[in-house]
């Protein structure tokens, strides 16, 4: 049988199958551009200006021109399948043609089919305006709809910023969860499987544990049976106290078509509104619109706090501005207890740990907040026992505890929610609500709780969100915050109730004066409770771009906490001096601390790295601290050093490695961590071995087979559809490996097994004559195989002026070719089964009969 998907054509077949396709294209242009078209990508035009300059260009246009060009080193047009985005969220593949000069263009229908879906119905309507017709369109026709598209070279995607205001409402997984609404795709394995394995050592040179430390691994598998995943994380610590520690285990069941997942084992409770997320095992049935990876390194504890497993690097990132980096042992963290989150309308923390793994977290004080259609709700429900992490694995005790939420789309501008959680001394009942009115979002929550020891208390929060949109894109946002919780309030595993404030307001307001100036300011003041102090902080933010590639920022900060009251600055200058490189040097006033920072990104997929180097300075001490990320064909490989000088000395440099073993069908291959679901990919025997690749590009490649005989790809995310390219380069001569993509919608946890080229790979060239000897000119036509049991479609063919015709994706056997005379002519075509690449027929004439 053929293969779903078919690749793209060697190098040498491309060279030979242009001068023989040219040549059949000779004289039969009116029959050969409909079949050509249906048979190969379609070739976009470039957008282009007619009009003819009226002067020499300018230094800042001929600037543009040659970014653009940077765009496509390869001078010659290409055309790419990248990944559109809205933000950071996946909306579809998108082909995007790259002109020798760099114009960006693609297929306006694929671009309202994506988009669509995410707008009202008067967005809608000015982005059809836009396009006006169009069948091909540059990223920056959005511009007239209110929304702006800019491409990412480097990570080769396109990504859409769409207002608001302009977004229907709803919840963005709804259409990738549906199956139905989105074709066909290459069917997953039955079974499937992978191990991650991601190691680090440390090597100390000055303290109390000085030398080389023991190897530490972080272990994460997954195996899948029929939609049935069970999934398991671990870490290993050779040498250790406790050498082995259980993370979680747990079966996943994912009903798609009703939106459920089902889990049984070590759940990853989800909380809602003022619940916490306790460490529990039980059952659990889970409702939501978004993608779920349920494998963490941290988890989130509610509104404001998080847990770490694992020792972690935790880079502090305040609107945008990456302004702490520190390093934390495992524990319940409070984003509170950190001066650097006081009066920040936007807190970032992305943490790696010690084997190099990442995770980010997003605490928002005025919290993103998200609508449901009406009629649409997500639920989550989680009951068993409790399971506190200790040194060897999770604690599985006899005390119960519950947690759910449920939330509903009331109407288009309401949705309502209702939480609640208990455990043997504790109750927590809770309510929400979402309003979309004239003025802005309006969100409030409010709970009610019971602690035996403490007694009951409440908790209350009103939210307000207001975006101004003007004229050119640009917007100013509002945001406004009221919180109180009583003394004795507190979630389930509450100890103590630590409130500490008897309310707090926040405000923050930003501004665009221009596309090159911006303002914002944040504040926030808390109320004291007893001998608790209030505690104010305030911020007042600008930035300057100076050039295309230059940009300064300031901060001006006012903090008023126990223990310390001070004016302070933040004022940093970024330098993007070239695509892939950029200097960053800043001044932290709070520390009186100096820092310059490198960091560069070369290549892209296989063969690329990336590096990272940051010195800083202040009156106590100063320090270094770099690393170098190299993305191999089959593992992550990382080197990072810390040194301190001045103070106590303290230097450490870690080595960190991660790779993955998957399985798929009885087809194994080795490669880079497996991040949700993968895909094994392998040549078919009529490859000869010849290497297979992975997504090429111009600018590299996602994995190849190499010397194991399979790629493994690893970066697949669950209910969100991609599609794979491959390509032979060594391919035999003339062989044809087909359409060059396999159209993915990957399970959960899945594993794909998909085989590069098949017995279809021969193109037969010849000539086709009448019964009387002439040439058969300018006719179309269809092979099809007479094999018995064969499903194979029907091939399109068609001849030139001279009756010369190829025809490719054939294999061993009889084929009768149907020419579309009147009445048909027929030919039969021998492949004989020692045939490689290609065959020549010479001259081909009818056979009615079949003999």
């Amino acid at each position: 049988m053929r293969p779903n998907s078919r690749p793209t054509k060697g190098a040498r077949s491309r060279a030979y199958r242009r001068w023989l396709m040219a040549g059949c294209l000779a004289g039969a242009v009116p029959f050969a551009a409909p079949l050509a078209a249906m048979a190969e990508p379609i070739p976009y035009a470039m957008l282009a200006s007619t009009q003819e300059p009226t002067s020499a260009p300018s230094a800042g246009a001929a600037t543009a021109a040659d970014a653009r060009r940077q765009l496509n080193p390869t001078g010659r047009d290409v055309t790419l399948t990248v990944p559109l985005k809205d933000g950071e969220f996946y909306v579809g593949d998108m082909p995007l043609a790259i002109s020798a000069d760099g114009q960006l263009s693609m297929p306006s229908d694929r671009l309202l089919s994506l988009v669509a879906p995410l707008l009202d119905a008067p967005a809608v309507g000015a982005l059809r305006t836009a396009l006006a017709g169009r069948s091909v369109v540059s990223p920056e026709v959005v511009a007239s709809a209110g929304m702006t598209m800019t491409y990412d070279p480097r990570a080769l995607e396109l990504r859409m910023n769409i207002p608001p205001e302009l977004k229907v409402v709803r919840s963005l997984q709804v259409t990738p969860m549906d199956r139905m609404g989105l074709g066909s795709y290459v069917a997953p394995a039955g079974f499937s499987g992978y191990l991650n394995i991601r190691g680090s050592v440390d090597y100390v040179e000055q303290g109390f544990d000085e030398g080389l430390g023991d190897p530490t691994f972080l272990l994460d598998s997954a195996v899948r049976l029929n939609g049935l995943v069970f999934e398991n994380e671990a870490v290993w610590q050779p040498g250790g106290n406790e050498d082995f520690q259980r993370l979680g285990t747990r079966f996943v069941y994912d009903d798609v078509k009703n939106v459920l997942r089902w889990t049984a084992g070590d759940l990853q409770a989800v909380g809602r509104g003022f619940q916490a997320a306790p460490d529990m095992a039980g059952i659990s049935i889970f409702r939501s619109y978004s993608v779920l990876q349920p494998q963490t390194i941290a988890r989130p504890r509610g509104r404001e706090s998080f847990t770490l497993a694992r020792s972690s690097d935790v880079s502090v990132i305040l609107n945008n501005q990456l302004t702490r980096r520190i390093r934390l042992d495992p524990g319940r963290y409070n984003v509170r207890d950190f001066p650097f989150a006081q009066g920040a309308n936007d807190v970032r923390l992305v943490i790696e740990d010690d084997t190099g793994r990442r995770e980010t977290l997003q605490f928002n004080v005025f919290f993103d907040r998200s609508q449901l259609d009406p009629g649409l709700s997500e639920f989550g429900l989680f009951a068993g026992v409790k399971a506190p992490l200790l040194l060897d694995g999770p604690d599985y005790t006899e005390e119960w505890t519950v947690s759910g939420f449920y939330r509903r789309g009331i109407t288009d501008r309401v949705t309502l929610g209702v939480n609640g959680q208990a455990d043997d001394t504790t109750v927590m009942m809770g309510a929400e609500g979402l309003f979309g009115t004239k003025v802005g979002t309006l969100g409030v929550d409010f709970a009610l709780s019971h602690i035996d020891t403490y007694g009951s208390g409440y908790a209350a929060i009103v939210s307000f969100q207001r975006l101004f949109q003007f004229a050119g894109g640009r917007a100013d946002a509002l945001n406004l915050s009221f919180e109180t919780r009583s003394r004795e309030f507190g979630p389930v595993g509450t100890f103590f109730p630590d409130n500490r404030y008897n309310y707090e307001i926040g405000v923050g307001y930003s501004h665009a004066f221009s596309d090159a100036i911006y303002a914002s300011f944040d504040g926030r003041y808390s109320s004291g409770r007893d001998e608790f102090p209030d505690a104010s902080a305030y911020r007042l933010g600008m930035g300057y771009r100076l050039t295309s590639n230059l940009a300064v920022t300031a901060n001006l900060m006012y903090d008023d906490v126990p223990g310390r009251r001070e004016t302070s600055a933040l004022i940093s200058l970024s330098w993007q001096f070239s695509n892939n490189s950029s200097l960053r040097a800043e001044y932290d006033g709070r520390e009186d601390r100096a820092r310059i920072a490198y960091q560069t990104i070369h290549g892209q997929g296989v063969g690329s790295y990336n590096a990272f180097a940051e010195v800083s300075r202040s009156p106590d001490d100063s320090a270094f601290n770099g690393s170098v990320n190299y993305i191999a064909n089959r593992a992550e490989l990382g080197l990072s050093h810390f040194q301190a000088f001045d103070g106590p000395d303290n230097g450490r440099t870690s080595l960190r490695v991660g790779t993955s073993i998957g399985f798929a069908d009885g087809a194994v291959s080795v490669g880079r961590p497996v991040y949700d679901s993968f895909a094994i990919i392998k040549g078919h025997k009529s490859l000869k071995g010849a290497d297979v690749v992975v997504n090429p590009t111009p600018f590299g490649y996602t994995s190849n087979s190499g010397e194991l005989g399979t790629a493994l790809e690893t970066n697949l995310a669950a209910y969100a559809e991609r599609t794979i390219t491959v390509d032979a380069p060594n391919a035999p001569a003339g062989y044809d490996l087909g359409s060059g993509s396999f159209r993915l919608f990957p399970p959960y946890r899945s594993g794909y097994r998909l085989e590069v080229g098949s017995d279809y790979s021969i193109t037969a060239i010849g000539r086709m004559v009448d019964a009387d000897g002439q040439p058969l000119a300018l006719v179309s036509g269809r092979a099809v195989e007479m094999t018995p049991g064969s499903k194979s479609e029907p091939i399109t063919i068609f001849t030139n002026r001279v009756g010369r015709f190829g025809a490719s994706g054939l294999r061993p056997g009889r084929w009768r070719l149907e020419m579309g005379t009147t009445p048909p002519t027929v030919y039969y075509l021998d492949v004989p089964a020692s045939a490689e690449g290609f065959v020549k027929t010479g001259d081909l004439k009818p056979n009615a009969s079949g003999g």
